[in-house]
């Protein structure tokens, strides 16, 4: 086990010991969470009170160590709406708690993830909460609930959940979320997207791998990664007897662009380090596999940022982004046409929309998709020269 891993286990061990010290899910059974819950008079509100609050870099939250489970517990339900007031004095009020990130673009939001310890509060592709809220180590947070199920109705329409099963899948096509880009005047045969063929989080890398394989991928662009997590991955895969092979060999010989990315497309920096991510790639030739860990959201963002300028109208764009939430949950246009709408125009719509720098309720079907696209990777840093090299290094 190299040293970096290794003080990531000891890492891991302090955090446990702390949510369990905070109602985590390493506390005994049936035990009182230490965090204050000021919710014993049967008409009182549920409140968690004075709990410890850490940073989440990778997705620009605040984590607020007590588990989903055992805030639930104090009376806290999915679709409730919260007040959340840090020590410092920092607050915010009437935030959705939801299960997933189901709020638009730029929204605050309180989440529950099924797969982290703790509970989250955050903003959806926005900038850091920790940063903007003055936080330090030592500051706690309050939530109070504020309206019992004033977001029920979005909870329920966008609650979504996959397994990492293969069996649960009719394809490894699906399972690894892989497909070709096209749309527009996109080479064909050069640009796929999906999951990591290296990060083995979602049991997806070894299908990733003989995928990107099969498709002659000659450059792998990481947007979620660096090089010391792709090193620990690489140990991990190898410990587990996990094939990633193929990605190994273009590591090898530096055909591995990792840019570490977080979630966050509206944060401060996502753009520059993208456009210098973008700059790197187009040294390299290809076929290109583009994927983050899931092949969802930052993923998502970038391909329809790289289809946008290589000319790919508003309809190809949708297509390719929405084929994930039907590989991933079965949802498209014929089998849950609500939810199928409700995703594009929550998730997709929005990015398309900051892209253009346009409000809502624009037809983005007639917008210049393309033009917008140039102007975002000028305000991240690329020279006219730099996008012209792109697009070249893009189409047909």
């Amino acid at each position: 086990m190299s040293a970096k891993k290794l003080f990531r286990v000891v890492l891991a061990l302090c955090i446990c010991t702390i949510l369990a010290g905070c109602g985590g899910s390493t506390a005994a059974p049936g035990a009182s969470p230490a965090c204050p819950a000021e919710s014993s008079a049967a008409d009182a509100a549920p409140t968690l009170a004075d709990c410890p609050v850490s940073h989440s870099p990778k997705s620009d939250g605040v984590f607020i160590e007590i588990s989903v489970e055992d805030f639930n517990a104090l009376g806290f339900t999915f679709g409730d709406s919260v007040d959340v007031a840090f020590s410092n004095g920092y607050t915010l009020k009437g935030l959705p708690y939801y299960s997933d990130t189901l709020v638009e673009p730029g929204e605050p939001l309180l989440v529950g993830f099924s797969n982290l310890p703790c509970i989250e509060a955050g903003v959806f592709y926005g900038d850091d909460l920790w940063a903007t809220a003055g936080l330090s180590d030592g500051d706690t947070a309050t939530v109070t609930l504020a309206e019992q199920g004033a977001f029920a109705d979005l909870q329920k329409a966008l609650d979504l959940s996959y397994t990492d099963e293969r069996s649960d899948y009719p394809s490894d096509i699906a399972f690894a979320n892989f497909r070709e880009l096209s749309g527009g005047n996109l080479k064909l045969g050069k640009f796929f997207r999906g999951a990591s063929p290296v990060n083995n989080k979602h049991s997806r890398a070894a299908c990733a791998n003989a995928l990107i394989a099969d498709a002659g991928v000659q450059v792998d662009f990481d947007l979620a990664d660096n090089s010391d997590e792709i090193e620990d991955f690489l140990e991990e895969d190898a410990e587990t007897d996990i094939d990633v092979s193929h990605f190994e060999g273009l590591r090898g010989v530096g055909n591995v662009v990792a840019i570490d990315l977080n979630a966050a497309y509206r944060s401060e920096g996502y753009g520059k380090k993208l456009a210098a991510g973008l700059v790197e790639l187009v040294q390299h030739d290809g076929p290109v596999y583009i994927h983050c860990t899931a092949g969802k959201d930052r993923t998502g963002f970038v391909c329809m940022l790289l289809e946008a300028l290589a000319g790919a109208n508003y309809q190809q764009i949708v297509n390719d982004y929405m084929i994930t939430y039907d590989n991933y949950y079965g949802i498209n246009a014929d089998s849950d046409a609500e939810r199928f709408n409700i995703i594009k125009e929550q998730r997709l719509d929005s990015m398309l929309r900051d892209v253009v720098g346009t409000e809502k309720g624009t037809d983005l079907a007639n917008a210049d998709l393309s033009a917008s696209a140039r102007n975002y990777l000028k305000a991240a840093g690329m020279t006219d020269e730099q996008v012209d090299q792109l697009t070249a290094y893009l189409c047909a």
